[in-house]
């Protein structure tokens, strides 16, 4: 029996301690996650620091965000980023401790507010923009399969909004702080200026990162990034990288380099 341990726990060391980077499947959500952004966005980039801390290095592979799921599942990837940890995933992953906790809103133009509402029942009588692959409260998913409410499915945030703008759309659904850094980074002030936010939470969230079960070493994986996560928490580094992203330091990466420019 003491045998058999000691050759579980060199196993899952050998997982983990290989000089191969371990992969991350992951998508595009500025500032959170993107290959244009600086750090590659800050929940990759906590990625990176915790696990630099285990001594273990990570490439991010950049896909639509439902391949990068099912990739993840399939055991493609050692990591996902990064997800809500849905019961339902709960089956096919572990998940990490959370990274941090968010908040989606619903955004309408101006000159069409959005009355109170308490139910996704309540949004009957609007057409809202979603993108495929995005978490979004169960409620809501449901409601799209049995076509209770008119939802438009898009690939990037940036389309959603493009048809809110155009009045394609009348609602989109995004965080505050993606939807500030869209805004800031790919629209006018003028632009800007037409769009509002509900205030009332459409979803409270906590982000983490997935582990798919398939594959072996997964549970050593994720204890190490725990590990490091901790310690990014307790040394006041992840609370130094959120204020980062929310000063826009993690913006895209043509961005950043023309602000430079300008500073000339």
């Amino acid at each position: 029996m003491f045998k058999r341990y000691v050759l579980l726990v060199f196993l899952s060391f050998q997982v983990i301690s290989s000089d191969k980077p371990l992969r991350v499947a992951t998508g595009n959500y500025p500032p959170f996650t993107g290959n244009q952004l600086i750090d590659d966005g800050f929940v990759n980039h906590i990625i990176r620091l915790a696990m630099a801390t285990q001594r273990i290095q990570v490439e991010f592979v950049y896909l639509p965000w439902k391949r990068s799921f099912q990739s993840a599942k399939l055991g493609q990837f050692e990591m996902a980023s990064y997800w809500v940890c849905e019961p339902q995933y709960q089956q096919d992953f572990y998940c990490s401790d959370h990274v941090y906790q968010g908040t989606l809103k619903l955004y309408f133009r101006k000159e069409t507010p959005l009355p109170k509402w308490q139910t996704i029942r309540d949004l009957q009588p609007y057409r809202i923009g979603a993108i495929l692959g995005y978490e979004y409260v169960p409620e809501f998913h449901q409601a799209i399969v049995q076509d209770d409410l008119d939802v438009i499915m898009v690939s990037n945030d940036q389309l959603s909004l493009n048809m809110l703008l155009n009045e394609r759309v009348d609602l989109v659904v995004l965080s505050e702080i993606a939807m500030q850094t869209l805004l800031k980074q790919h629209f006018s002030q003028q632009q800007a200026s037409k769009i509002q936010v509900h205030p009332k939470p459409f979803l409270e969230y906590q982000a983490h990162i997935l582990f798919p079960k398939v594959r072996e070493g997964s549970t050593a994986t994720k204890d190490s990034f725990n590990r490091g996560l901790k310690k990014l928490k307790n040394s006041g580094e992840l609370q130094k990288q959120w204020q980062r992203m929310l000063d826009g330091e993690f913006s895209a990466k043509k961005n950043m380099q023309a602000e430079k420019e300008h500073k000339r």
